[in-house]
């Protein structure tokens, strides 16, 4: 316990007395860090430590938690604190992981997943509770990636190469802020999808905004490499069966692999800002299958094809520039 933060152990005791167990677990890409909480009477919990410079997002997560709780299965807030949040634990086992060690059963689950999207999207309250994605704010995310990725960690310069990405960039933004919108997760994967006592519980939904229709879908059927366990032919299963629960038009498919090109460039950036300066290089080991979404996409999508012109897709090489962020 000499590692948990002092305010977090104040929390917890007025929340479960003297006795109990603190073990850390592992983090996120944000600065909050989580603990799994044990007393001797066999209760087990979960907790969510804000820091002092990300302590707003409390407030931000219990807002999405009642927004959400009555749509879809999510664990159970016990108690808020000012700086941290105690959870029902539902446990270690992920989507994606059931996915990796039976196939049969993970697509089964994926298909229960893609309902209880649908579900989530019809939740009427939470919709103001962030801004709703928009042209500028796609374009915010890509200049990151076109910082981390490709210029600090791909070492690609000029203003020629950067304008020309910035125009694709621009275009690809442009159209996604046309697509039909719905109540986004923004970042629905088999990471943030928990299997416990035969239930698919989310967690991890506090960013939940406005956003294009195929937006979560994309996320869930690709990010972190998914797509090489989930394959081809069960990847377009899925589509076509969110297509038919959501009665989506015969431009769904396009518009998924808009929103897949947008968010899956975005991740990347994502990826390599946290190996740069965070020093998380564990998050190294997503990008290729993410370069592989990239690369499927301007082939669904050949009117893209100029992005690749400037846009690094191989990471042979490059070397990751470790330091400090700028």
């Amino acid at each position: 316990m000499s590692e948990t933060p002092r305010e977090l152990r104040t929390f917890l005791r007025e929340c479960l007395g003297e006795r109990f167990r603190v073990d850390p677990l592992a983090g996120d890409a944000s600065a909050r860090a989580y603990y799994r909480v044990s007393t001797g009477e066999g209760g087990r919990w979960m907790a969510a430590y804000y820091p002092e410079d990300v302590r707003p997002g409390l407030e931000q997560f219990l807002g999405a938690w009642r927004a959400l709780a009555p749509h879809a299965p999510l664990p159970e807030v016990v108690r808020a604190g000012s700086c941290a949040i105690l959870q029902q634990d539902v446990g270690d086992v992920t989507l994606f992981e059931v996915l990796e060690t039976d196939r049969g059963r993970g697509i089964a689950l994926y298909r229960r997943a893609v309902d209880l999207l649908i579900a989530l999207q019809g939740a009427e309250a939470g919709r103001e509770l962030n801004p709703p994605f928009t042209a500028e704010f796609f374009a915010a995310e890509l200049a990151i990636t076109r910082e981390f990725w490709v210029q600090r960690m791909c070492g690609v310069e000029g203003a020629g190469a950067l304008g020309r990405l910035a125009t694709s960039f621009e275009r690809l933004c442009a159209a996604l802020e046309r697509h039909p919108q719905v109540l986004c997760h923004r970042d629905y994967h088999g990471q943030n999808l928990h299997v416990f006592e035969d239930r698919i519980y989310v967690i991890d939904y506090q960013d939940l905004r406005l956003g294009p229709d195929t937006y979560d879908l994309a996320s869930l059927l690709r990010d972190r490499g998914v797509a090489r366990a989930l394959r081809r032919d069960a990847e377009n299963e899925l589509i076509e069966y969110y297509r038919h629960r959501t009665g989506g038009d015969d431009g769904l498919r396009r518009r998924y692999f808009e929103t897949l090109l947008q968010r899956s460039i975005k991740i990347v950036g994502t990826f390599a800002r946290q190996s740069i300066t965070r020093g998380r290089h564990h998050y190294l080991a997503y990008i290729p299958p993410t370069l592989e979404s990239i690369r499927l996409c301007v082939d669904q999508l050949p009117e893209y094809r100029d992005l690749l012109e400037s846009f690094p897709l191989e990471t042979s090489e490059t070397q990751p520039a470790i330091g400090p962020g700028r």
